[in-house]
């Protein structure tokens, strides 16, 4: 007989784990929604997050909507009619001349020769700090129609190591500007004014950076003072002149020359009485740009300048174009509406039309300049409106103008500039290097001899009929 195993088998209910799995995929929901909800762009923890947008897809910017509600405000005006050669940002003519710039390049050519000096104005911002762009402008134009010496320089300067034209240093000076006034309202053509106080000095040193800020012949001063001052120049460390500096309750200017001056050191044995604007480094002829350039200024902290000054200046210096760069602090990611902004900007043209009557002021649109979305960096929104909105200000009040923005490239251009290799522009994605600079500068010598061409194929025309 054969014996049977009777197996039991026991049948254990099943659990329902419907609702835990629910559960689960809520929150898991949850969590990215919120992640989602993240301003990724305002989180700096020294590495970068890469964002989390479940509704990206069906997500619509706020920023473009706004952009469009505002095209009344910033649209392209008429469209320019030139054709610029390849490689070329044309300069944009919406004065009432025909040949706006006939009489400057008349001069330009009269310097070339060495018969006499051009002079540029140029008012920026942080963009041309530090005489980013303007330098390798200057030095390129310097090597085509003649001149040595930077120009004008400040007295002092937030970091006179970094800039490269000259070489400064300093001390024993209380400085105030239409930025910060710490003093006196009463500031010279750059926005600044620097009072003597005791164990000062200032020494301006050329540069072997660039081909024409080596050496110079001509140190100018510029001051004003309420009595006759005593100055203490020395040229080269060798040659030292103690000189009086007249009274003059208006901008005045005091000149030494000297062949090769290559270092000039001077200082006021005497604080009280006097109050100093800036000085000059240059040859007798050829050609300048005097950078003016402050940063945190929109434009309009120059209407603090008093107008007396800028005309003594201008019958100093005898300036033959005015350049106008701003933007960057007129513009933020929420900007939407520059209304109040070229309100502005109008009365600066008013003022500078003036100050400088006859005289051709070319305005340059703003840079590119990118924000943070989505984990890249594109370019600001409310740049294109700005850039839209200047050239249309310059259409209204019969202005040259210069777009910059597509000069660099156009849209995203600023976040190329930054990953190029070697970079052009710095990590805030708004300033550029000196790499950058130098490439923008070129950028910008290759419009200037362009209009100079037309010029003087217009002049054979002329001289052919």
């Amino acid at each position: 007989m054969h014996s049977e195993k009777i197996y039991s088998i026991s049948i254990v209910k099943g659990k329902n784990y419907i609702p835990q799995a629910f559960l689960f995929v809520f929150f898991i929901a949850l969590i990215f929604s919120s992640l989602s909800l993240i301003d990724y762009d305002k989180i700096s923890l020294g590495f970068e997050l890469k964002p989390v947008n479940m509704f990206s897809d069906v997500q619509v910017e706020e920023e473009d909507s706004l952009l469009l509600a505002d095209e009344v405000v910033a649209k392209p005006i008429v469209e320019v009619d030139e054709t610029c050669p390849e490689g070329v940002e044309c300069i944009q003519n919406f004065t009432d001349s025909k040949f706006p710039l006939e009489n400057f390049f008349n001069k330009l050519h009269a310097a070339q020769k060495g018969q006499t000096k051009v002079r540029i104005a140029w008012f920026g911002d942080s963009f041309t700090d530090a005489d980013l762009v303007v330098s390798d402008l200057r030095d390129t134009l310097q090597s085509v129609y003649g001149g040595n010496g930077v120009g004008f320089v400040p007295i002092t300067s937030e970091a006179p190591g970094y800039r490269l034209s000259v070489g400064h240093a300093f001390g024993g000076w209380n400085t105030s500007s239409v930025i910060v006034r710490k003093g006196s309202a009463n500031f010279g053509i750059n926005g600044y004014n620097y009072k003597p106080d005791s164990a000062n000095f200032v020494r301006f040193t050329g540069s072997r950076k660039f081909k024409h800020t080596r050496k110079f012949d001509i140190f100018r001063l510029f001051y004003v003072a309420n009595r006759p001052v005593e100055a203490r120049i020395s040229l080269n460390d060798t040659v030292k002149h103690q000189i009086i500096l007249p009274e003059s309750l208006s901008p005045q200017m005091y000149v030494l020359g000297q062949s090769n001056i290559k270092k000039v050191k001077f200082n006021i044995p005497s604080t009280a009485g006097i109050t100093l604007f800036g000085a000059s480094l240059e040859d007798s002829t050829g050609f300048y740009i005097d950078n003016f350039s402050i940063k945190g200024n929109s434009g309009l902290s120059l209407l603090s300048i008093p107008t007396g000054n800028m005309a003594c200046f201008d019958s100093l210096l005898n300036y033959d174009l005015i350049v106008l760069q701003f933007g960057l602090n007129a513009v933020s990611a929420q900007t939407r509406n520059f209304t109040a902004y070229m309100d502005g900007m109008t009365k600066l043209i008013e003022k500078f039309k003036r100050v400088f009557p006859g005289r051709p002021i070319l305005l340059l649109s703003v840079s590119d300049r990118s924000e943070r979305k989505q984990g890249a960096y594109v370019t600001m929104k409310s740049i294109k409106g700005l850039v839209n909105a200047q050239q249309k200000f310059a259409y209204d009040n019969k202005l040259l103008f210069w777009n910059l923005y597509e000069a660099m490239g156009g849209e995203n251009s600023m976040a190329r500039f930054v990953a190029s290799n070697p970079p052009l522009a710095n990590k805030d994605y708004t300033h550029l290097n000196f790499q950058g600079g130098r490439k923008v500068g070129l950028t910008f010598a290759r419009s200037f001899i362009h209009e100079e061409k037309k010029y003087g194929e217009r002049r054979k025309n002329l001289v052919a009929n």
